[in-house]
């Protein structure tokens, strides 16, 4: 049995993967250039990466948020008895606030507003306190003072004022958005675990709003520094025709997938240096993004359509077992995917490939206000 890995890379599109992660690809044993999401947002295209399911069959969509319909016997896992599972995630849709760490053994949600999970995380003290100014300033300090990690609750505070501050300057960002820390993650479980284990990890640095970040490579756009997706209305530029902002969104979101790329590839060496196992990495995206490309000039991907940008995903394994160079052109649907990562753990690479893929979007995801607040929206 091998040790699996499967990264997913939040909201990267097929085309800007292979334009600005040639690492990944070129690193890959088997790349699937056909490969659909089954939906195109987080929360039920993770139940069908798991369970090999579409959103009306798994229950998992916009009327039914949380992982609660799901048990991991329902999923590929079922299968892979004797692994322990491991996660780690930056995205809240695949997290514990939705119940997705049910389906592992050992899991760390990751935030920018909770850079260290076992303190405090902010953004919730913000949302749950009602005093401003000065006040919560002093009501946070007394609270991470009195918290069972003080020092990591003052740290995430400090990270957050620091992340605040730069937001308003014209440099870039001192820290990602959680790459490092969800690499950090899945690397401590690791090393606490037995193998065989099967790594589950969502990395959110593509998703938006883009912005500036330490470790970007700037030679790949030319936003200004002082430019950031935070503040402007990109619906109202694509009505303006505003394509220079347009595109430095655009190339700071390909610039996030280079920082991806390498940070990854690394990341990989690193994984298999700490186990003793073979172990097989999958990387793939939950959705990809619209970023009015084509006619239809759409943006972004809360609403309820199924584009081609929104669906068309990469999907790549590296240390496959076997002898294998491959480059695979036919249709794939993440609803295969259980089915290949049971096969890999097995020594195995199945034949997933088809002639057609299926997708559905029930309901809109919403914003992260209205997530927040506990809001469904019906479907528009």
């Amino acid at each position: 049995m091998r040790n699996i890995v499967l990264l997913c890379l939040d909201t990267v599109r097929k085309d800007f993967f292979d334009e600005y992660a040639p690492r990944l690809v070129d690193g890959a044993d088997i790349v699937y250039d056909g490969c659909r999401a089954a939906s195109s947002w987080s929360a039920p295209s993770h139940a069908s990466m798991f369970t090999g399911q579409l959103p009306s069959e798994h229950g998992v969509h916009a009327y039914q948020r949380d992982f609660s319909v799901i048990d991991r016997e329902d999923t590929f896992l079922g299968e892979l008895p004797d692994y322990q599972a491991l996660g780690a995630s930056a995205n809240v849709w695949a997290g514990s606030s939705f119940g997705f760490d049910r389906l592992f053994d050992s899991f760390s949600d990751v935030s920018p507003d909770q850079r260290f999970p076992e303190g405090i995380d902010v953004a919730r003290f913000g949302q749950e306190t009602e005093v401003t100014g000065l006040s919560r300033q002093v009501a946070f300090l007394r609270s991470a003072l009195a918290h069972d990690y003080p020092l990591k609750s003052l740290a995430n505070g400090a990270a957050v004022q620091l992340d605040r501050v730069f937001q308003r300057l014209p440099f870039p960002k001192p820290f990602d958005d959680g790459a490092s820390l969800l690499e950090r993650e899945l690397g401590t479980q690791i090393e606490s675990s037995s193998e065989p284990f099967f790594g589950f990890v969502n990395f959110m640095d593509a998703h938006g709003p883009v912005h500036h970040a330490r470790g970007y490579d700037r030679s790949l756009h030319d936003a200004p520094l002082s430019w950031t997706a935070r503040t402007v209305d990109l619906e109202g530029r694509i009505r303006a025709g505003d394509e220079e902002t347009l595109g430095w969104y655009r190339d700071l979101y390909g610039t996030s997938i280079d920082y991806l790329d390498r940070r990854i590839i690394d990341f990989v060496d690193r994984i298999q240096a700490a186990t003793d196992r073979e172990t097989t990495v999958v990387v793939t995206a939950d959705h990809g993004n619209d970023l009015a490309l084509t006619d239809e000039q759409h943006w972004g991907h809360n609403g309820t359509r199924l584009t081609e940008a929104l669906l068309h995903v990469p999907l790549v394994v590296l240390n496959a077992p076997g002898d294998h160079e491959e480059r695979e052109t036919e249709l794939v649907s993440h609803l295969e995917l259980p089915e290949l990562l049971v096969g890999l753990a097995n020594g195995e690479c199945p034949d997933i490939t088809g002639t057609e893929v299926r997708a559905e979007r029930i309901g809109n995801s919403g914003s992260m206000e209205q997530l927040e607040a506990g809001e469904m929206l019906p479907e528009d």
